[in-house]
């Protein structure tokens, strides 16, 4: 997220001054592919092992995480459909420069690289419940503004706002999603739904604003966000309690078990494994044993009392 964020920074900042056209960016976007090309001669090659009865269990949390990713493909179809109409939001509507566009939107992807670094500084204070539903909501509230901006303000007040909430939201989607199968599996089937949303959304976009216009298409996709915030949110309390790393059980105001054990040295086997209910505490009564009376003795030694 922060490569593709810098990336599209850099060329929504640079190519609206060379010249018009698609040639440059797309240009741009082979040229990283090839320079990416020689890192995935270290990705490994060889093949993989016959599958075992643990593999092919059926996945955990079946209802949550079709819920889950029904949800994602709609929220991603919703973020990329402003996207994909942003560009003649800010020329059409706003009334701006090719340049001060590409301009508002690299100061925008800039804001997303501040959002992720936000996310992980957050981490699991809040839970996933809040920055998914909350957030959700927030981003509703930018895409109203962004698809209704008839100015330079609006149209970069929206764009840079959403810009910081998305990755945010999307990196606890990423978490919530990995929480549901510690195989990962729920994972990948999240992600290639908001992959399906992302490629749709930009279609869905177009349609929406050239049927019935920009501030009208915001209104829409604002609505579904609120609609599908609430099973989003709903399974992110239903699963909360999970653990976020392998091992770890997360205690109320203590750290988890498995960085307390890596600290102090405790074995391993100590350590409850992921999903493990966490045991209740138990408040175990002590009777204080009696202390018999102090006696006083003189300074000869003979008993006073």
């Amino acid at each position: 997220m922060l490569s593709v964020s810098a990336l599209a920074g850099a060329v929504y900042l640079t190519f609206p001054h060379v010249g018009p056209g698609h040639g440059w960016p797309l240009a741009a976007i082979a040229l990283t592919a090839l320079a990416v090309w020689p890192l995935t001669g270290r990705l490994p090659v060889g093949a993989p092992a016959a599958p075992t009865r643990h593999d092919r269990a059926r996945l955990p949390h079946a209802r949550s995480g079709l819920l889950l990713a029904a949800a994602m493909l709609c929220w991603s179809l919703a973020q990329n459909s402003l996207w994909g109409v942003s560009g003649q939001i800010g020329l059409v509507q706003a009334g701006l420069g090719e340049a001060t566009v590409g301009a508002v939107f690299a100061v925008a992807l800039v804001a997303g690289l501040t959002g992720v670094l936000a996310a992980g500084a957050l981490g699991a204070r809040l839970g996933r419940a809040v920055p998914i539903g909350a957030g959700t909501v927030l981003i509703a509230g930018c895409i109203v503004l962004s698809a209704s901006a008839t100015d330079l303000t609006s149209f970069a007040t929206g764009e840079i706002a959403w810009n910081t909430l998305y990755p945010v939201v999307l990196s606890y989607l990423i978490g919530l999603a990995a929480s549901l199968d510690p195989r990962g599996r729920w994972a990948v089937l999240v992600g290639s739904a908001s992959s399906l949303g992302t490629a749709v959304g930009p279609l869905t976009g177009s349609v929406l604003s050239a049927q019935a216009g920009f501030p009208v298409m915001g209104a829409i996709l604002a609505a579904g966000l609120l609609v599908i915030a609430l099973p989003m949110t709903a399974v992110a309390l239903h699963t909360g309690g999970r653990p976020l790393l392998p091992g770890a059980i997360r205690r109320r105001g203590g750290h988890p078990a498995a960085l307390v054990a890596a600290a102090t040295g405790t074995p391993t086997g100590a350590v409850p494994e992921i999903g493990a209910p966490e045991q209740p505490v138990v408040e175990i009564p002590v009777e204080t044993p009696a202390v018999p009376a102090q006696r006083a003795y003189d300074k000869a030694g003979s008993e006073v009392f």
